[in-house]
């Protein structure tokens, strides 16, 4: 079993969701190999959301919420084109009537390769029609939060091009949305993942892995499970004083410079690569706020 199928991660349930309403857009899947996207609706999920996947293949969307149903958790299944404003408008409007309530909205879908206007139209202009689609309910949360999802090629130069440019416009719309949006209780935070395995990411094989862990300070390699994780702290009451921040998952590929990272391949022994621990969902008890962030009399 590679690290990034289900296996462990999404056995068992926990409540660190219960009772809302999540959004994940990208969400679709193709097999139990997944990408960073499914694996977070999914997680949000067992975790007790009722989580709607946005995607704009419906077949992918479905596949994704078979594995969630194979686990436990309940999801929908949303197609939309999110660079389609009136599309987009419309999924949002259909999860928030299924679900009754929109709390936390997953911003990661994107393009790397394509001519510069479909880029930033999937990767900005997409973030900015869903977020705009969902504040009118998210200002009814009590646990609002939306967790966009940007790219370490925003912040350090990786020959991105567009794909860095567009990724580097959601960093400055989160910061724009959470100051904008602050007054209203929704939280707005940015995830930025380093390289991991994923299924576009393991496109290089082999090599590509090898690269990836000598790149970062740990010495391994992430998965998209770690994302997952890294939203799900960010959706849930254990963050509900945190907005406006940036969150590398990168195992601090962006923190050292390059001549300090070569020194440390070179100096150093290599860790051997290996296989992130499966990590089982145990219910967290919530005891300083309940499921909805709201922090109970004293």
């Amino acid at each position: 079993m590679t690290s990034t199928e289900p296996g462990g991660y999404l056995d068992g349930r926990g409540n660190r969701l219960a009772g809302l309403g999540a959004l994940v857009s990208g969400a679709g899947s193709s097999g139990d190999f997944l990408g960073t996207r499914a694996a977070t609706a999914a997680l949000f999920a067992v975790q007790g959301a009722l989580t709607g996947v946005l995607d704009v293949s419906p077949e992918r969307a479905a596949a994704t919420c078979e594995l969630i149903k194979r686990h436990g958790g309940t999801a929908i299944a949303l197609t939309a084109d999110i660079t389609d404003a009136d599309a987009v408008r419309a999924a949002v409007e259909a999860f928030t009537a299924a679900a009754g309530r929109l709390d936390v909205v997953v911003n990661n879908t994107g393009i790397s390769a394509g001519e510069w206007d479909q880029v930033f139209a999937v990767d900005a202009k997409g973030t900015m029609l869903v977020s705009e689609a969902a504040h009118p309910h998210l200002v009814r949360s009590p646990a609002a939060s939306v967790i966009n999802v940007s790219t370490v090629a925003a912040l350090r130069g990786f020959g991105g091009g567009a794909y860095a440019a567009s990724k580097g416009a959601v960093l400055s719309m989160t910061t724009d949305y959470a100051y904008r949006w602050g007054p209203d209780g929704i939280r707005v935070n940015c995830l930025v993942p380093g390289h991991l395995n994923t299924p576009i990411g393991n496109q290089g094989g082999a090599g590509a892995r090898e690269a990836r862990r000598k790149a970062n300070l740990l010495g391994t390699e992430g998965d998209a499970w770690d994302l997952a994780w890294a939203a799900l702290f960010l959706a849930g009451p254990e963050s509900r004083f945190i907005t406006g921040v940036t969150l590398p998952v990168d195992a601090g590929t962006t923190m050292a410079t390059g001549l300090a990272m070569l020194g440390r391949r070179t100096s150093c022994s290599p860790r051997a690569t290996r296989e992130p621990t499966l990590r089982p969902v145990h219910t967290i008890p919530v005891t300083d706020h309940d499921a909805h962030g709201n922090k109970p009399d004293r």
